[in-house]
């Protein structure tokens, strides 16, 4: 069984999970299901939101990446009453205390996976459309449940692309003409 950990001031953390939190507005529909990733490399938990990254110095024992819900983890935190919270990733499950919870995903098998996905709260399909162009493996992109939204933001983009052809032919534009420009504008 893999393991990896770290220990935090509860204090600590939990401001942390308020700020990022806050920065998502009012809990909504839209941000409910918000996940939080958590990387733990050597001496660091990185927490990482859309929009937002964290980087919290702390004690850590082995390296791992674990994603579940944020509100959901800030609400276990915000009811520890110790003046540090111990937390163990396992390979389905993340403990504190008594506590298992199970994790959305987790990674452990070896580093190609730890690098977090920095997109803004408000990202669209371009920014999804850059994720593969900027080197980011399927796995990655699985890992931080981005691989539905990234299959729509493609589908998106072809049938705009049919869109857009039927509009401009009448201008002599064609179809590989569009598929470049757009390249393009992802490319950068």
């Amino acid at each position: 069984m893999n393991q990896a950990s770290f220990t935090i001031k509860t204090s600590k953390l939990l401001l942390e999970l308020k700020k990022m939190t806050k920065s998502l507005g009012s809990i909504s529909k839209w941000n409910r299901y918000t996940v939080l990733e958590q990387t733990i490399t050597d001496g660091l938990l990185t927490l990482v939101i859309p929009g937002v990254r964290v980087e919290l110095k702390c004690e850590t024992t082995s390296t791992a990446k674990a994603s579940l819900g944020l509100y959901y983890f800030r609400d276990i935190i915000n009811t520890w009453n110790k003046p540090e919270v111990e937390c163990f990733i396992y390979d389905n499950s993340i403990k504190m205390g008594i506590t298992t919870v199970r994790a959305q995903t987790t990674f452990f098998e070896t580093d190609s996976i730890l690098r977090s996905i920095d997109l803004p709260i408000n990202y669209s399909d371009l920014h999804l459309l850059r994720l593969e162009q900027k080197g980011f493996t399927p796995e990655e992109i699985d890992f931080n449940q981005l691989e539905y939204d990234l299959r729509i933001a493609k589908r998106t983009l072809k049938r705009n692309i049919i869109k857009v052809k039927e509009l401009l032919s009448v201008y002599g534009v064609t179809k590989k003409e569009i598929e470049e420009l757009l390249q393009k504008k992802i490319n950068k």
